[in-house]
């Protein structure tokens, strides 16, 4: 056969052209274009990595004024409203709630969405099984049903709203950059950062909440982003509102606010509260599975179970009001009789925790009975959030765990006055550390818990009371209830959350804590013929070649019996020490399981031999005992 002629003409040697262009011209993408830039100006992946964090938090901050500033407008005109007319505070009360409830069901229905769990608990499904992948409808879907949640006066806060809606914004972003998954991860982690930055004005909520709860590791390639994040969100904040003003700013009655400080005297006190916050919140996260789990055996369309919920909410806020005519003193002495008849326990509540951090509401000398009174709001607002919440509505619990600490640490603290060795805190003292208390102990999360009072007051003396309350909460709780309001959403549905943890508890375990088998051992002398008459015999898939005084020399494997038996001719002059084609190093009793682990991923053995300090053979450690040891591990420490 004639061999081809070569190309006669240089035309030849030519790639075919690119689609949308000629041989010579093909338009080059723009992603592709400013990538090549950036490469040639110095900016790697890594340093991209942080001109988009802060570009993300820019972005989530805007997006947070546009969700905030319109509910925060509306919740003072409903306010003015409810003070202004009998007939519009019954509205506000008992129908306003209704149809915000019944807007919020029709979003659900209108809007669908792929994830399974809700809130901040979606935001971790889709980290850990859906590679950070948030759909954009997802945040339509929360800006609009928690804006009529929190707007009608469910008992919700905006909070987790805006770290799943900033959160969906970094996940597109980051999909849109054409970024790989734990890039977007980190995108989505800056996401939640910048959204807690820009409602609270918190960066460092922000960043602590988002590296104990959102990624729950620490990494300077994820920490260094997210910092980034939510000092741009906070910053971009500040620069269009013109104001550091903190939620509860530096108002008339608060500039009077003198915090106990950290003492031999008041710690006493301290540690009792933060038990108290800590049983307080393992309670509130079991009433709320449960509110969950009875909504959802309703057998009532998903658009009206918002709805039953709300009816609940009514019925307490009229009782509320019912009994507070000329019955319960208002929280905020300044205010008038007829704003105490608008349920402290609806809406975010914001309200009614700076009015209990006032000094001036505990100089008179009924403590006992303002602390009963505080006590029953406790109750009422962790009914009001289970059934608002439960139901399905839309909306955040950070706002809610901050008055139920409030109230419960103004309660205690009104409660103790005058008690020996507890009298010593102050009740406002009280009030901000049981904010981070119940804060913590609910998420899980002591140092954003922490952080979150300070932030909220800048006030530098609260900081290491609400530490010690925040440590002892959290402490108390997971002694009780191992997971957060966020995790236990993820475990009914079969997540577990991972963590840098996960390799500390596989470093510190050993071989021998995952249970050593019995092996049936030979003589590396011994016949092949017999290693086939024990297999038949004793049904052992691997046989350890042993010295006579017990020193491991080798293991033959089922494998390696079954590629002897196709040659079954030649058995009779085989012997063990032939077989021993797996040369398997054999693990020590006392080695980490890290070390077992990765001596499977080299094997094909499903057991690996286990010696002593001398050489001395023990038995075998099998792949599913290793795991089963890790596994038991994770869940205790959880």
């Amino acid at each position: 056969m004639p061999l081809p002629s070569p190309p006669t003409s240089q035309s030849e040697f030519q790639p075919p052209p690119r689609k949308g262009g000629s041989a010579g011209n093909a338009p080059i993408p723009f992603r592709l274009r400013l990538r090549r830039c950036a490469t040639a100006i110095g900016l790697d992946r890594e340093r991209r990595l942080l001109i988009i964090a802060a570009i993300t938090g820019i972005l989530v901050a805007l997006v947070a004024l546009g969700f905030i500033l319109p509910i925060h407008w509306a919740e003072q005109q409903i306010s003015q409203l409810g003070a202004d007319d009998p007939r519009s505070r019954m509205f506000v009360i008992g129908g306003l709630p209704i149809l915000g409830a019944l807007f919020c069901g029709i979003v659900i229905s209108a809007i669908p969405v792929q994830i399974k769990a809700h809130g901040i608990s979606s935001v971790l499904y889709a980290i850990h099984r859906k590679r950070a992948h948030l759909p954009m409808k997802l945040a339509l879907r929360t800006w609009l049903g928690a804006s009529a949640t929190i707007i009608s006066g469910g008992s919700a806060g905006p909070e987790g709203p805006i770290v799943t809606i900033g959160s969906t914004i970094a996940s597109g972003f980051g999909r849109l950059l054409r970024l790989d998954p734990s890039r977007v991860t980190t995108l989505v982690g800056c996401g939640s950062a910048a959204g807690i930055a820009a409602v609270f004005n918190a960066p460092l909520t922000g960043i602590f909440f988002t590296l104990e709860v959102i990624l729950r590791e620490l990494t300077l390639r994820s920490f260094i982003p997210i910092v980034i994040a939510a000092v741009f969100a906070a910053a971009s904040v500040q620069s269009l509102l013109g104001t550091s003003t903190p939620l509860f700013g530096p108002a008339a009655e608060l500039a009077m606010l003198q915090p106990t400080l950290l003492s031999g005297a008041s710690l006493p006190a301290l540690l009792v509260l933060g038990a108290v916050c800590g049983g307080v919140s393992v309670g509130f996260i079991r009433l709320l599975q449960s509110s969950e789990h009875s909504f959802a055996r309703l057998r009532v369309p998903p658009m009206w179970k918002p709805v039953f919920g709300a009816c609940i909410l009514v019925i307490l806020g009229m009782t509320y009001a019912q009994f507070a005519l000329g019955t319960l003193p208002s929280l905020d002495p300044a205010s008038p009789a007829e704003a105490s008849l608008i349920p402290p326990f609806y809406g975010t509540g914001y309200a009614a925790a700076r009015s209990v951090m006032n000094p001036l509401l505990y100089t008179s000398d009924q403590f006992l009975w303002l602390a009963l009174l505080l006590a029953v709001l406790v109750a009422l607002k962790l009914v009001a959030t289970c059934a608002t919440l439960g139901s399905g509505a839309i909306g955040g619990l950070f706002a809610p765990s901050l008055l139920v600490g409030a109230l419960l640490g103004a309660s205690f603290g009104s409660c103790v006055a005058g008690v020996p060795v507890l009298g010593a805190v102050s009740p406002e003292t009280c009030a901000l550390a049981g904010m981070a208390g119940v804060v913590a102990a609910t998420t899980h999360a002591p140092l954003a818990g922490a952080m979150l009072v300070y932030e909220l007051t800048q006030e530098p003396r609260v900081l290491l009371p609400v530490v010690v309350v925040a440590s002892v909460a959290t402490v108390t709780g997971r002694a009780f209830e191992r997971h957060s309001l966020y995790t236990a959403e993820l475990c009914a549905l079969g997540v577990r959350l991972g963590s840098p943890a996960d390799a500390t508890a596989l470093r510190q375990l050993r071989v021998h804590d995952a249970g050593l088998i019995e092996a049936c051992t030979v003589q590396p002398c011994d016949s092949a013929e017999r290693l086939v008459e024990l297999s038949q015999s004793t049904r052992h898939e691997h046989f350890v070649a042993v010295t006579a005084q017990g020193a491991f020399k080798g293991i033959v494997s089922a494998q390696d019996l079954k590629y002897a038996l196709i040659h079954s001719a030649s058995l009779p002059a085989l012997s063990v020490s032939d077989l021993l084609a797996q040369r398997v190093k054999p693990l020590r009793r006392d080695a980490s399981l890290e070390h077992a682990v990765d001596a499977f991923t080299h094997t094909d053995l499903d057991a690996i031999p286990v010696v002593d300090h001398a050489g001395t053979f023990l038995g075998l450690v099998t792949r599913r005992s290793v795991m089963r040891c890790w596994r038991k591990a994770l869940e205790r420490d959880a």
